[in-house]
C-alpha cells in the first residue's frame, strides 16, 4: 500500500493484528497487560478508559504490526521497512484530543508563536492590544488560543517591566507627562479576552457532505452581545485552520460584523492548506481549498495563465509515470511559487469577505517553520508544503489538479462507490465482433477514465473469465446485442444515450461507409471514426486512386473501369500494359476484393468475374487495374483529429493463407510490429509524403477525417507507395500494435474526437516487439466448420507476454459450479487458505468463424516475441484448426514446426518443445528471485538450472550439509482432478524441509524438477508458485526449477514433481541423539493440516471403489469440497524445530510422512525403546474419522498409513517440556504432549497407540464423532429428522443418476436414503453402482411376475418411496401399482417436453434439431392427462452429440441434480404444501395450507378484484399491476426460487398455470436499492 494507514484485522482462528504504515503517518497507540491488549488512535483515550499512566501507553512503530495470538501472547513484528518518519501534523492540530499532556503543550505553543505576526498586523492597522478583543472560534482552537492569550499577557508584562525599570533609573520623582502616561498605560494594560463567538456543539459541519454543509454553517454560529464596543474595537478571531473559507464567509465573519467592530483579524494556528490530503482527512478536492483558489486568482490577475496550462500538461504526464519508479514530481507547487505567503493570505481575506461586511478583514496564518517548532515530532506537513511522504501522495495531488482543470468534482483518491464511479468514469462502446475489436476493448479498458467497455456484438472472449486479464482497476468488458442497422442506427443511438456513452470506437469499415459517424455526431455522441464522405477513401478504390493523384500521394500506376460495357477495354489494357496488374473491386468486399493474378489470363478471368459475372456484386461494378509493385509490404496506422497525426508502430501482416505466402488471400493470418523494414528516416518520409497529404487533402475537400487512417504500403526501391487506404484500424495489425503502447488509448482517441490531439501522444514501450498469429478454422477463407470446443486458453495465457484475442468465438454456458474454500484453523494457514480456493470453468468457448483467435505475444525483440506466440499457439486446441508457421520469419524461409514425410526429424517433432521450456523458465524466474537469501544466488543462465551457496556466510563454526530428496506421490492425481496445482508445490517443500529440520539442520536451498509427457505452462507455473511461497515460509531459496518433457513415460495427463533440498547444521549436533534417549522422555506432537502427502494410494483406491467424488461437498465439512480438504498443503515445521535444536532442547524429531505414525516415530528411536502414545491426548481430525468410517479402515491400519493429525513429533527430556512448549507457542504452534518413551521388550512393536479404538471411532449414537449424521442434528429442519426409505427402479442404460442420490444422502440434512435398487438386467451399470455402495440389489426380468416380485422387494426392504429412472417405462408397473403408490412415486424422463418422451428421447432430440434438452421429474398420476412436474434441469445440445453422449450428459448434468432435489421436495412435504397454496381459492384455504400472511392477503385481494391474466399474476404476489412494486414481489416469492441469481427462469407454480413460466431479472443500483423485473412467458 502507498499511503497512511492503520489496518486492524481479526482472523477466523482467533489471531488479531494492527499494522501501522511505514511512514508513521497515522497514529496508533497500544497498552498491554496480563488481561487486556488495547489499540487506539489516541493515547488519552486508553489512559482514561483503562486508568493507566501515560508512560505505559506506547506507539506502534512505523511499519510494524502488533500481532496478538489467540493464546494471549503478543509481539511487535516488522512487516514493512520503515520510511522517513512523517507523522501527520494537521491531524495533531485538528483531530487529536487535547487532554493529552504533550498535545496540550504543543497547541499552546502554536498560539504563542502567532502573537508576533498579530502585533505586526495590529501595528499596520494602527491598533493596539488595548482596543483589541481576543476571541476564538469553538471548539478545537481553544487550547491554541489560550497560548496566544498567555503570550499576549506575557508581552504586556514585559512592557510593564521595561517601564518600571525606566522609572527606577530616574533620579527623582516622575513629573514629566510622557513618563506619567507610560506609567498609567503600564498599570492599566491587560489582555482583553472575550468569548465573542458561540457555536452549537451538536452541529458538526466539517464532516457533512457538500450539499448540506453550507446550509448548516449558517445556523451553527452566533455571538455573545455586549462583548465588543461598536465602532471602537478590533476583533481577533482565532481558529485552528482555514481550509475552504466557506464557513468564514457565510457564517463567522457575517456574525461578528453584526457587532460593529472596526477590524476583524482571523488567525489560523496552522499554515495555509495548499494541497489535498490523501491519507485520511476529507480534503480531497484541490478546488475547494481557499489558498489554491487565491493563487489561481492571482495568476489570472497577473496574466500568468500559462503557468496553469503548463502545470496541467505536466500533471497529466506525471499520472502516466508508474509508482514503482519511486519518483513522482508534485508539479502543483508551481502554482504558488510566484507569490509570498502574505500575498496569498491577503487574497484569501479578499475572497472570504462577505459583500455586505463593513469591517476590514485581515487573515494571519502560522508559518511552516513555526509549525515545526511547536510540533518537532510531527514533520508531516504535506498539506502546507506539498512534500508528500510517499510517491502516491504526489501522484494523487497531480490527479487532483487535472480533475480540477477538467471540471470534475471527483475525489482525487480513495475507493469510490459504484455510484460515484459511474458518475466520473466513462463508459465506452466498441462496435464489431473480431479480434481487432477485442484488442481495442482490452486496451481501452486499461484507462483510469473508463468505467466499462461495451462491445456490440462482441464475441466469446468479451467478458469471458480470464479472457482479458488486467491489472486491478481495469474496466470490465461487457458484450451487448445491438441491431446495427443503417441508415438510422436507432438501437446504437438509443443505447449510447441510455448508458451515457462517452466514446464510440468503430471497428468494421462497413458501418463507417454507411454513415454511422454522421448519425452519432448529429446526436452529439462522440465517435472515433470518419464520416461517410471521408470513409470513401476505403469504400471506393476508384475515389481513393483519383484522390491520391490529385494530392500527389505516391501510388502504383492504374486505370479504372466501370460496368460490363467497359469489359473489353479492361481486357485490352491488361494485354497492352507493360507491367503485371492487380485486379481490385472498388467497393467493400470484406477483404476478398483483391486478386493478385499469376498470369495475364488469370487477370482477365478476374475482370470477367467482376464486371460480367458480378461475383462481387455491387462492390465489383467498378474495378481498378493497377501495377503490381515489388518490395516489402507494411501497414502504418495513423490516429488523427483531422489536422494532426499520431502514428502507431509500423506493422507487417501476412495475407496469404499458407506458409511461404502460398494459397488464397485472407483477411490476414498474422502480423508483427514494429517491422524492421521501416526505420526512422523511412517513417519520416511516410508521414510527409503519404499521411499528411492525405489528412490535409481530405480536410481541404470538405471530408475532414477523424479516426484511424490505415495506409497499406509497399516499400519499393523508389520509396513508399500506397497500395490502399483504409478508414479504420487494421485486422490483424491492431492486435500486434496495441500491446506495444505505453499510453492511455482512451485519452488519445478522445483527444482526436475533441480536436486536441498531440502529435507525440502515442508512447511505445522501448525495445519491445509484438507478434500476432491467427488460428483459423479448417477451410478458411472458403467454407469452414465451426462449433468446435476450444481448450488450452488458460495455458496459453500463462506464457509470459501473451494475450489471446478472440475473433470467431462464442461462449456457451456450462453447469459447473464455483466453490471457494474457507479459512483453515491451524497456525500458518494464511499460506494454506489461498490455495484452497478452486474456480471451475463457468463457460465453454467454441469456434464460430473463419479466423478464430489472434494469439499475440510481446517480447524483447522479434525472436522472443515470436517464440512466445508460437508456444502459446501450441497450447491451444480445437478441431480442424490451422495457422501459419512463418509469421514474423523475416527470412521468409518456411519454418518447420511439425514433422512431415519430407521434413527432417526435429526435437519438436519427437514431442519435446524447447520453446515451451524456455517460456516456462522465464515465468518461473521472478518466483525464484523472491526467495533469495543471504549466501545463495542462482547461477544457471536463462534456464535456472544451478546456483551457488556460500556456506561461509551462514555463520556456522563447523557446517555439515544435510540433504533430502522427495516426491509428492499420488496426491498429484487428486490435484489433476481438481485442476489445482500450487498446493502440491508446497507439499514438495514441506517434505524436504521437514526432513532436513528433523536432523537439526536449517534448510538453505531447494531445486525442483517437473516432468510430464507434454508441458503445460499453467500446471508448471502453478506448481512453482506453491514451491516459491513455501520456500519463503521455510526460509530456504528456490535455487533452480527444471522442466522435462518426456513423451511416452507418463499417461497423457500425468506428471511428476521431485525436489532436492540441502540444509546446514553444526557438525556437533545433528539429530537424532539416540544415545541420550531414555525411558520417560516425552513425545510432543505438532498438529498437521490434514493428510499432508501420505496415504493417498490407499485413499484413492478406496474412494474409486466407493464412487466418491472429489468435487462434491466434503461429508464432514459441507462448506468445502472433498478435493479441497485433501489438497490442503502440508505444514512446514522447520523454523520451530531448528530453534529448539539450536537451543539443545531436542533429542529427536520425526516428520510423519510415508508409513504414518507407525514407521515415522520408530525411525529415530534406539532399539531398546518404544513410543507409547495415548490417543486421548489429541483429537483425530474429521477427515481421518470419515476415512476410517467410510472405507472401513481399522485403527492399526490408520496408524500405519496416515499421520492421524500429527505432522511432526519431538522427543524431549521431561524437565525441558515447559520451555519447549513455550518456545513452540512463540513460533505460533499448538503443541500437544501425546506420549512418552518406555522400555521395549524383544518382539514388541516400536510404537503403541493406547485407546485409539475408543477415542477415535466413537459409536454413532453418541453423536460426537464425524461424519455420522447425528452430529448435524441440531442444524436440521424439524421435518427432516427421519429419513424416508427409497427404492430405485432402473434398466440397462450405461448412465444412471443413482450416484447423485447416494452423494446427496451423505449430507446429514438430506431427508431420504436409498435402501433398495431393482434392476431389470443382470450386470447393468445400476446394479454395479448399488453393489459398490452396499445397497441391497434385486434383479427381476420384465414379465407377468415383475410387479409381484417388486412388491415383495419393497416389503422386504421396508421401502416407503419409489423412484423410476428414465430407462424404465412406467407402464410396465401397471395402474394398480401406481394408484397404490400415488404421491410416493417419482418418474424420471430424459426430456423437457412431452413431445420427446419415448423410448429414446435423446435420439428424438437430435432428430428434431433441438438446441436445449434435459430431464423432467414428475409425480405419476394414473389416468391423468398431465402429471404434475416436480423439477426440471436443462443442458445444451452440442453439434457433435450422439444419442449416447447426449443421454450421458443429461444423466450427469441434469438427472444427478434433479432427482435428489425432487426427492427432497416431495418427502419433506414442501412441494405438496406449495401446490395447495397455489391452488387455494381463498385466503383461508391458503392459510390452512401454511401460506405466509402476505400471500394470504394477496389471494383475497386478487379474488376481490376478480383480476385475470397478467394483472392477476402480479396481484397474487402482492404487486400492483400498475406500479409494479417489485420489492413486495421479492418478499412474497419462495426464497428457493431466487438464490442470488442474476437471471432465472422458474415454473409459474404460484398461479397454478403450468403453461406459464416466470423470468426474473434482478440488478443492484448502487448501495441504496435493488431493482427486479418479472415477466411472464
Amino acid at each position: 500500500w502507498d499511503g497512511g494507514y492503520c489496518i486492524a484485522g481479526l482472523l477466523g482462528h482467533g489471531d488479531a493484528f494492527v499494522l501501522r504504515d511505514p511512514s508513521g503517518i497515522r497514529p496508533a497507540f497500544y497498552y498491554a497487560d496480563d488481561e487486556i491488549i488495547v489499540v487506539a488512535s489516541e493515547a488519552p483515550l486508553i489512559q482514561s478508559v483503562f486508568t493507566v499512566r501515560s508512560e505505559n501507553v506506547h506507539p506502534i512503530p512505523p511499519g510494524q504490526a502488533l500481532c496478538i495470538k489467540r493464546s494471549g501472547t503478543w509481539s511487535l513484528e516488522r512487516i514493512l521497512e520503515p520510511l522517513a518518519f512523517k507523522q501527520c501534523s494537521f491531524e495533531r492540530i485538528y483531530f487529536s484530543r487535547g487532554n493529552d499532556a504533550q498535545i496540550y503543550r504543543e497547541r499552546e505553543q502554536l498560539g504563542r508563536l502567532l502573537l508576533k505576526p498579530l502585533l505586526k498586523t495590529l501595528e499596520k492597522l494602527d491598533r493596539s492590544l488595548a482596543d483589541t478583543v481576543l476571541s476564538f472560534i469553538p471548539n478545537t482552537s481553544e487550547l491554541a488560543f489560550n497560548g496566544l492569550a498567555k503570550e499576549a499577557q506575557d508581552h504586556l508584562d514585559r512592557q510593564k517591566e521595561a517601564v518600571f525599570q525606566h522609572i527606577a533609573g530616574m533620579s527623582g520623582p516622575v513629573t514629566d507627562e510622557e513618563s506619567l502616561a507610560k506609567l498609567r498605560m503600564a498599570l492599566s494594560g491587560q489582555v482583553r479576552v472575550e468569548k465573542v463567538i458561540h457555536k452549537d456543539a451538536k452541529i458538526r459541519t466539517f464532516i457533512q457532505e457538500d450539499s448540506s454543509r453550507e446550509h448548516l454553517t449558517m445556523h451553527a454560529y452566533d455571538v455573545h452581545y455586549g462583548t465588543i464596543r461598536r465602532d471602537q474595537d478590533c476583533v481577533v478571531a482565532f481558529d485552528d485552520s482555514i481550509v475552504r473559507g466557506n464557513t468564514l464567509k457565510n457564517a463567522i465573519l457575517r456574525t461578528i460584523d453584526k457587532m460593529g467592530p472596526t477590524h476583524i483579524v482571523v488567525v489560523s494556528s496552522c499554515p495555509q492548506i495548499r494541497y489535498p490530503d490523501v491519507y485520511g482527512i476529507d480534503m480531497a478536492k484541490l478546488g475547494d481549498l481557499a489558498a489554491f483558489k487565491a493563487a489561481i486568482s492571482l495568476l489570472k490577475e497577473r496574466n500568468m495563465t500559462h503557468v496553469i496550462e503548463d502545470v496541467y500538461r505536466k500533471c497529466k504526464a506525471e499520472l502516466k509515470v508508474p509508482l514503482k519508479g519511486g519518483k513522482i514530481v508534485n508539479h502543483v507547487k508551481r502554482i504558488y511559487e510566484p507569490f509570498t505567503p502574505e500575498e496569498i493570505s491577503a487574497r484569501i481575506a479578499q475572497d472570504v469577505r462577505p459583500f455586505d461586511c463593513k469591517a476590514h478583514i485581515e487573515i494571519i496564518y502560522q508559518t511552516v517553520e513555526d509549525l515545526h517548532k511547536a510540533l518537532p515530532e510531527h514533520q508531516g506537513d504535506w498539506y502546507f508544503s506539498g512534500d508528500y511522504p510517499t510517491v502516491g501522495g504526489a501522484k494523487v495531488c497531480c490527479r487532483a489538479f487535472a480533475l480540477w482543470m477538467e471540471g470534475s468534482s471527483q475525489r482525487c483518491y480513495g475507493v469510490n462507490s459504484a455510484i460515484s464511479m459511474a458518475r466520473f468514469r466513462k463508459p465506452v462502446l466498441v462496435l464489431g465482433s473480431g479480434g481487432r475489436e477485442h484488442a481495442l476493448a482490452t486496451a481501452l479498458s486499461k484507462s483510469l477514465d473508463v468505467s466499462c467497455v461495451y462491445c456490440a456484438p462482441g464475441n466469446g472472449g468479451i467478458g469471458a473469465p480470464g479472457a482479458s486479464d488486467g491489472d486491478l482497476g481495469t474496466a470490465p468488458l461487457v458484450q451487448k446485442s445491438l441491431e446495427i442497422k443503417a441508415p438510422l442506427f436507432e438501437e446504437v443511438v438509443n443505447f449510447c444515450k441510455q448508458e451515457n456513452v462517452h466514446l464510440v470506437v468503430v471497428g468494421p469499415e462497413r458501418m463507417l461507409a454507411d454513415g454511422l459517424a454522421d448519425v452519432l455526431q448529429s446526436h452529439d455522441i462522440p465517435i472515433f471514426g470518419p464520416g461517410k464522405s471521408a470513409a470513401e477513401i476505403e469504400s471506393s478504390k476508384v475515389f481513393a486512386k483519383a484522390f491520391m493523384q490529385r494530392h500527389s500521394i505516391p501510388t502504383a500506376e492504374h486505370r479504372s473501369f466501370e460496368g460490363k460495357e467497359s469489359l473489353q477495354e479492361a481486357l485490352d489494357y491488361i494485354e497492352s500494359a507493360p507491367h503485371d496488374v492487380v485486379v481490385k473491386a472498388s467497393g467493400l468486399a470484406a477483404g476478398k476484393g483483391v486478386i493478385v493474378p499469376q498470369s495475364r489470363e488469370e487477370a482477365k478471368q478476374a475482370v470477367r468475374d467482376f464486371l460480367e459475372k458480378r461475383t462481387m456484386g455491387s462492390a465489383g461494378e467498378q474495378i481498378v487495374l493497377e501495377q503490381r509493385l515489388q518490395g516489402y509490404e507494411c501497414s502504418v496506422l495513423a490516429l488523427t483529429d483531422g489536422e494532426r497525426i499520431a502514428v502507431l508502430p509500423p506493422a507487417q501482416d501476412h495475407k496469404r493463407a499458407f506458409d511461404g505466402d502460398e494459397g488464397p488471400n485472407t483477411g490476414g493470418m498474422g502480423a508483427f510490429a514494429p517491422t524492421p523494414t521501416v526505420d526512422d528516416g523511412l517513417m519520416h518520409r511516410i508521414k510527409q509524403e503519404v499521411l499528411r497529404p492525405a489528412v490535409d487533402g481530405l480536410r481541404a475537400e470538405g471530408r475532414k477525417f477523424v479516426g484511424c487512417l490505415f495506409a497499406g504500403l509497399m516499400i519499393t526501391a523508389d520509396g513508399p507507395m500506397v497500395i490502399e487506404f483504409n478508414c479504420r484500424f487494421g485486422d490483424p495489425e491492431t492486435q500486434a500494435v496495441l500491446p506495444l503502447l505505453d499510453c492511455d488509448l482512451y485519452e488519445v482517441l478522445a483527444s482526436c474526437v475533441q480536436g486536441q490531439l498531440s502529435e507525440d501522444a502515442v508512447k511505445v514501450m522501448p525495445n519491445t516487439s509484438s507478434v500476432s498469429v491467427v488460428m483459423a478454422s479448417s477451410g478458411y477463407p472458403g467454407s469452414y466448420d465451426s462449433g468446435h470446443v476450444i481448450s488450452g486458453l488458460e495455458r496459453a495465457r500463462c506464457v509470459p507476454g501473451v494475450c489471446v484475442y478472440h475473433a470467431g468465438t462464442t461462449a456457451t454456458a456450462s453447469s459447473m459450479p464455483t466453490t471457494n474454500g474457507l479459512n483453515g484453523t491451524m497456525p500458518g494457514m494464511n499460506r494454506l487458505t489461498r490455495r484452497n480456493s478452486f474456480r471451475e470453468k463457468s463457460q465453454t468457448i467454441v469456434s464460430s468463424g473463419g479466423r478464430v483467435l489472434a494469439v499475440t505475444a510481446v517480447g524483447k525483440g522479434l525472436p522472443e516475441a515470436r517464440e512466445r506466440a508460437y508456444v502459446a499457439v501450441r497450447s491451444i486446441h480445437f478441431s480442424g484448426s490451422f495457422y501459419r508457421r512463418d509469421i514474423a520469419n523475416m527470412s521468409q524461409a518456411s519454418e518447420v514446426m511439425g514433422r512431415s514425410a519430407s521434413s527432417p526429424a526435429t526435437y519438436l517433432s519427437a514431442g519435446v518443445d524447447l520453446s515451451m521450456e524456455q517460456a516456462i523458465s522465464t515465468s518461473i524466474r521472478p518466483l525464484m528471485q523472491k526467495t533469495l537469501r543471504e549466501g545463495c544466488e542462482e547461477d544457471g543462465g536463462p534456464h535456472g538450472l544451478a546456483g551457488l551457496c556460500s556456506i561461509s556466510m551462514l555463520n556456522y563454526k563447523e557446517p555439515t550439509l544435510v540433504s533430502s530428496t522427495n516426491a509428492v506421490g499420488t496426491k498429484l492425481k487428486i490435484a489433476m482432478v481438481m485442476e489445482c496445482f500450487d498446493t502440491v508445490g508446497a507439499d514438495l517443500v514441506a517434505l524436504c524441509a521437514n526432513d532436513i529440520a528433523a536432523r537439526g539442520a536449517e534448510p538453505q536451498l531447494l531445486m525442483a524438477n517437473f516432468s510430464a509427457p507434454k508441458l503445460d505452462a499453467h500446471q508448471v507455473v502453478s506448481v512453482n508458485q506453491g514451491i516459491a511461497e513455501a520456500c519463503t515460509e521455510a526460509g530456504c531459496m528456490l535455487l533452480g526449477s527444471k522442466t522435462a518433457e518426456m513423451p511416452g513415460i507418463f499417461t497423457a495427463s500425468g506428471f511428476d514433481v521431485t525436489g532436492f533440498a540441502v540444509g546446514v547444521a553444526e557438525r556437533s549436533s545433528p539429530l537424532p541423539h539416540r544415545d541420550r534417549m531414555c525411558s520417560g522422555d516425552v513425545i510432543i506432537g505438532l498438529p498437521s493440516s490434514g493428510l499432508h502427502s501420505n496415504g493417498f494410494s490407499l485413499l484413492r483406491s478406496s474412494a474409486e471403489a466407493a464412487g466418491v467424488k472429489y468435487r462434491a461437498a466434503a461429508p464432514f465439512d459441507p462448506t468445502r469440497t472433498l478435493g479441497e480438504v485433501l489438497l490442503t498443503p502440508s505444514r512446514i515445521y522447520s523454523k520451530p524445530v531448528v530453534a529448539l535444536a539450536r537451543a539443545g532442547k531436542l533429542k529427536g524429531a520425526a516428520p510423519i510422512a510415508s508409513g504414518g505414525l507407525k514407521q515415522g516415530i520408530p525411525r529415530i528411536l534406539p532399539q531398546e525403546l518404544k513410543a507409547h502414545l495415548k490417543a486421548e491426548k489429541w483429537e483425530l481430525p474429521a477427515v481421518f474419522r470419515w476415512i476410517a468410517w467410510k472405507f472401513g479402515i481399522p485403527c492399526h491400519e490408520m496408524v500405519a498409513t496416515f499421520n492421524c493429525g500429527i505432522g511432526m513429533t519431538l522427543v524431549v527430556a521431561a524437565d525441558d517440556v515447559p520451555s519447549v512448549l513455550k518456545s513452540l507457542r512463540e513460533h505460533h504452534e499448538e503443541p500437544v504432549v501425546i506420549g512418552q518413551l518406555s522400555p521395549r521388550s524383544e518382539g514388541d512393536d516400536h510404537l503403541f497407540v493406547e485407546g485409539a479404538e475408543n477415542c477415535w471411532l466413537t459409536l454413532q449414537e453418541l453423536g460426537v464423532s464425524m461424519p455420522f449424521a447425528h452430529v448435524l442434528s441440531s442444524l436440521q429442519d424439524k421435518d427432516l429428522v427421519k429419513r424416508t426409505r427409497i427404492c430405485v427402479i432402473g434398466g440397462s442404460a450405461a448412465s444412471t443418476p443413482l450416484r447423485g442420490l447416494l452423494d446427496a444422502q451423505e449430507v446429514a440434512a438430506f431427508p431420504a436414503e436409498v435402501v433398495s435398487v431393482v434392476a431389470v438386467e443382470e450386470g447393468c451399470k445400476l446394479m454395479k453402482q448399488a453393489t459398490a455402495a452396499g445397497v441391497h440389489v434385486g434383479c427381476f426380468h420384465e414379465g407377468p411376475n415383475f410387479v409381484a416380485s417388486l412388491e415383495a422387494e419393497l416389503e422386504k426392504t421396508q421401502a416407503e418411496f419409489v423412484v423410476v429412472l428414465d430407462d424404465i417405462d412406467v407402464a410396465m408397473l401397471g395402474d394398480n401399482f401406481c394408484t397404490r403408490w400415488e404421491g410416493k412415486l417419482l418418474v424420471v424422463r430424459a426430456s423437457l417436453t412431452r413431445q420427446l418422451i419415448g423410448s429414446e428421447p435423446a435420439r428424438a432430440a437430435l432428430q428434431q434439431g433441438v438446441c436445449i434438452t434435459g430431464c423432467t421429474v414428475y409425480q405419476h398420476v394414473p389416468g391423468a392427462a398431465r402429471s404434475p412436474i416436480v423439477t426440471q434441469k436443462s443442458t445444451q445440445v452440442a453439434a457433435d452429440d450422439t444419442p449416447s453422449s447426449l443421454h450421458s450428459r443429461i444423466v450427469h448434468e441434469c438427472e444427478s441434480e434433479a432427482v435428489p432435489e425432487a426427492v427432497r421436495l416431495v418427502v419433506t412435504g414442501k412441494w405438496q404444501r406449495h401446490r395447495k397454496i397455489v391452488a387455494a381459492t381463498s385466503g383461508a384455504d391458503a392459510k390452512a395450507a401454511g401460506a405466509p400472511p402476505a400471500v394470504v392477503g394477496a389471494i383475497d385481494s386478487c379474488l376481490s378484484r376478480c383480476m385475470k391474466g397478467d394483472a392477476a399474476r402480479y396481484d397474487q404476489r402482492g404487486v400492483s399491476a400498475d406500479k409494479g412494486d417489485v420489492h413486495a414481489a421479492i418478499k412474497n416469492m419462495d426464497k428457493g426460487l431466487f438464490p442470488n441469481a442474476f437471471c432465472k427462469v422458474v415454473p409459474d407454480t404460484m398461479s397454478g398455470d403450468e403453461s406459464q413460466a416466470i423470468v426474473m431479472h434482478a440488478d443492484g443500483a448502487g448501495t441504496k436499492s435493488s431493482l427486479a423485473y418479472m415477466y411472464w412467458k
